[in-house]
């Protein structure tokens, strides 16, 4: 179990350090102010997707209902 909870606050971290990543770069400031500029709404969804499996056990990404949805609604075919 503490090693899923220290496994999950690395991960938190790191996905903190990404957005903060991204939002500092060039191309975001540009991307935004263009959005802002041509008075563009637009929801930027930036998930970092970590795939890793236990020792032994094949690796499988599976859409779910949920993901179907909301892809779905983002407008994203599949």
């Amino acid at each position: 179990m503490e090693q899923q909870r220290r496994l999950v606050r690395y991960l938190k971290r790191l996905n903190r350090a990404i957005h903060r990543i991204i939002a500092q770069s060039a191309e975001f400031s540009e991307l935004r102010k263009f959005l802002q500029e041509e008075r563009i709404e637009l929801a930027i969804y930036v998930v970092p997707l970590i795939g890793g499996r236990p020792v032994g056990e094949d690796l499988r990404f599976e859409l779910t209902d949920a993901d179907r949805q909301f892809l779905k609604q983002a407008g994203i075919r599949f």
